[in-house]
């Protein structure tokens, strides 16, 4: 049985003669790809890196205890950084900030159904933002936009919002301690007042029960101080090490990404062109 193929000398020669060919292809493909660019808006992305406070300064026992203050680092480590990045890839941040910026608009999602409307925002939302973690342990945030100054008050917007619900999660858990303290207080000072009415209690039993009941209302007391001072006092959650700026320059198209993979597509296309085009030698 005879098969048609080609020898690489015979594919060599040919490609060779052929090379115009295939030197017009490659050019057309850039220019087309050029002109193609220049109809496309351009997109900008801004970045910002950030790293995590220490969570374990928002212990109260460090506000208390100055001799163990310099213990504790300004700076948390990498399971600080991955509670942040949760927080911050949380559907409810992220429909926050496409609130914040209109983003629907932005995407020209126009639904009868809000939620409709607000999903399919998230999704083209998420396709412009990247969050992750760097090998030093930094929370990086990039977004891109059409507009510069739009792309870096998106990655600065979402930054923000983390660190501020973070530390409002820490302010929420101490002040329900304290409002569970003031109740104890309240209870303990009621109970104080009952055993001073108890006139049936023999007075060394009364005296015993009434001073552990104000010792116990004191150390409530030292608590709750510890715990307000605690709430006022609730340490960064994020320290930014570069906030984003509006960028010089454009991150799509990039023209040093498109014009040379165009150059290849038009060679490869002109090869496989002259090859359909030129029959085989036949053994």
């Amino acid at each position: 049985m005879n098969t048609a193929t080609f020898n690489i000398t015979e594919l060599s020669n040919l490609l060779i003669k052929k090379w115009k060919i295939i030197l017009l292809f490659s050019c057309l493909s850039v220019a087309a790809a050029a002109g193609f660019s220049l109809l496309i808006k351009p997109e900008y992305t801004a970045t910002t890196k950030l790293l995590p406070g220490n969570s374990v300064l928002a212990d109260k026992a460090r506000l208390m205890n100055p001799s163990i203050q310099h213990l504790y680092s300004f700076f948390g480590n990498g399971d600080d950084v991955d509670r942040l990045l949760s927080m911050a890839e949380t559907d409810t941040s992220l429909k926050q900030v496409m609130r914040q910026f209109n983003l629907k608009d932005y995407y020209t999602i126009n639904e009868k159904d809000e939620q409709l409307t607000e999903f399919k925002t998230l999704e083209k939302f998420r396709k412009d933002i990247w969050l992750g973690k760097s090998v030093n342990n930094e929370l990086i945030i990039r977004s891109t936009h059409q507009n510069r100054d739009t792309a870096a008050a998106i990655a600065n917007f979402i930054a923000t919002q983390t660190g501020n619900s973070l530390q409002a999660i820490w302010k929420n858990i101490y002040q329900q301690i304290s409002v569970q303290l003031d109740s104890n207080i309240q209870q303990l000072k009621k109970q104080y007042l009952l055993t001073l009415q108890n006139k049936n209690s023999e007075e060394k039993l009364l005296q015993t029960e009434s001073a552990a009941i104000l010792k116990q209302i004191n150390s409530f007391n030292e608590l709750k101080i510890e715990t307000d001072l605690a709430v006022s006092t609730t340490p960064a959650a994020i320290i930014v090490v570069e906030k984003a700026s509006p960028p010089a320059k454009k991150s799509w198209p990039d023209l040093a990404v498109i014009l040379p993979l165009a150059a290849l597509s038009g060679m490869l296309f002109s090869i496989v062109l002259i090859l359909a085009s030129n029959k085989p030698r036949t053994f």
